[in-house]
């Protein structure tokens, strides 16, 4: 509100009466001003951070804009497509009364309440991990609606066994945008009601990823992803971790296809030099581990080092184990080398391995970024991992100085339940420290994050807008 008056005129002149009025009534004003910021001072240093958020909202209500770096990518080279993807199994003719059925789960992909009408009353659908099952019609479609896809697919069926009652169809998830890739692999088990109609009674879905695996994926496909989602730049994490996870048949010549890897993935990245940086990875838990770690470094072509948990099923509780990551740690950081690093290593994950690995292993790297892939550290929903790491950001623990967390897969791992919890963290870590990343492809993973997440406009493009430091110009 504009305070001041107007000048009044008399025959030409400022009537003195009026110009002593307008003289004390402009130091009444002016105290009144000084009184009133007075008194909001205190209010304004209140909740700082959500008051500044709640201003820019009501200026930035429309759509965020694009993000400018997706910090978590990969590519697949012809060797990791060979060894992660078992070959397709051949789509098969189901009988007109199941192909009926896988129709009209097709068709209804994105309704829920039209879904619903597809199960039974007390369906079940496994919600991976330590999740379980989720029961009840109305239930189970959300989490289908919810979990699958934010876009059309078709259901590709390669086996059945049906009897008068009951019937199991196995397959594949393809996406229905003519590129033909596989996404996930599904079970559903029916029962034929007293009406004569295909109800699903169980369902369990195994997420490959929404970039397919049977075929080669490259920089140059990547960079395409990329330009149609508006991204400039992105960060490329090798899949080298592939060779030497721990899986029941081991890799021969697992040091030696790693190497290659790292390498296939450094010429890709170096065919756009202004666009992508790389990340080398392999098991921290190896014997060659610092070896590799030193070719990297020497090599120049990478910007970082990835790091899978998961895929090294390190145990936080074996000392011997975690001292072996924390030598590689200290060497990546002695030279300056950032980490992105998949926490999650066995289904129960929390709190206690989220303590280790900030008071044992962050605590090794103090001089360098190191980004939490999948905003806990991947997988299913981790609320006392994300809570240890919200409450020691915020208590400005001096390990959580370089410490980032990429949102990839939040969207994804996360329940519709959950969603309030992880944005309540989100906030409690603070938007500066949150990457955006997508481990899929970018435009379709933007697109589900800014839907299922319930942050406001200003809050995606700051998000949005992030880069992390070991990208910017030093």
């Amino acid at each position: 509100m504009k305070l001041g008056l107007n000048t009044i005129k008399v025959n030409g002149y400022k009537n003195r009466s009026i110009r002593f009025l307008e003289f004390h009534l402009k130091r009444i004003t002016v105290m009144a001003v000084i009184i009133m910021i007075t008194l909001s001072v205190p209010a304004l240093s209140q909740d700082r951070n959500t008051k500044t958020v709640t201003r820019q909202s009501k200026r930035t209500s429309q759509k965020p804009t694009a993000p400018v770096v997706d910090h978590h990518l990969h590519l697949y080279s012809p060797a990791a497509v060979g060894l992660s993807t078992p070959p397709l199994l051949p789509e098969i003719k189901l009988p007109e009364e199941l192909a009926h059925f896988v129709r009209e789960r097709t068709r209804r992909w994105n309704d829920q309440n039209a879904l619903a009408e597809l199960y039974t009353e007390d369906a079940l659908y496994f919600r991976g991990g330590t999740a379980g099952w989720a029961r009840g019609r109305s239930t189970v479609a959300g989490y289908v609606r919810w979990t699958i896809s934010d876009t059309p697919y078709y259901i590709k069926p390669v086996s059945y066994n049906l009897d008068q009652s009951s019937a199991r169809v196995a397959g594949y998830f393809v996406e229905a945008d003519g590129t033909d890739q596989h996404f996930g692999s599904f079970l559903f088990s029916l029962i034929k009601a007293s009406d004569g109609v295909w109800r699903s009674a169980a369902e369990s879905y195994i997420y490959q990823g929404a970039l397919s695996f049977d075929k080669p994926y490259t920089a140059k496909q990547l960079i395409a992803k990329l330009d149609e989602a508006g991204i400039r730049r992105g960060v490329v994490m090798s899949n080298a971790y592939y060779f030497d996870a721990v899986r029941p048949e081991p890799v021969p010549n697992a040091y030696q296809k790693l190497r290659a890897e790292n390498d296939w993935t450094a010429d890709q990245v170096a065919q756009f030099p202004d666009r992508l940086v790389a990340f080398c990875s392999f098991n921290p838990l190896k014997d060659y581990a610092l070896e590799e770690l030193n070719r990297c470094i020497t090599s120049r072509r990478f910007k970082g080092l990835k790091m899978n948990f998961n895929a090294a099923q390190l145990d936080f509780q074996d000392s011997d184990q975690v001292a072996k990551v924390r030598r590689v740690m200290e060497v990546a950081n002695k030279n300056r080398l950032p980490m992105i690093i998949h926490v999650r290593s066995k289904p129960t994950y929390g709190r206690g391995d989220a303590e280790v690995f900030l008071r044992q292993l962050v605590a090794a790297a103090p001089g360098v970024p190191i980004q939490i892939a999948h905003l806990w550290g991947g997988e299913s929903f981790s609320s006392s991992a994300l809570a240890f790491y919200a409450d020691a950001v915020a208590a400005k623990d001096p390990l959580t100085k370089n410490l980032y967390f990429d949102i990839s897969g939040a969207w994804q791992y996360g329940k519709p339940e959950e969603m309030q919890e992880i944005v309540r963290r989100i906030r409690q870590i603070g938007l500066q420290r949150i990457l955006y990343g997508s481990d899929a492809v970018p435009a379709e993973a933007w697109e589900a994050f800014r839907k299922k997440v319930p942050l406001m406009n200003v809050e995606f493009q700051i998000i949005a807008n992030n880069v992390a430091p070991y990208l910017k110009a030093k």
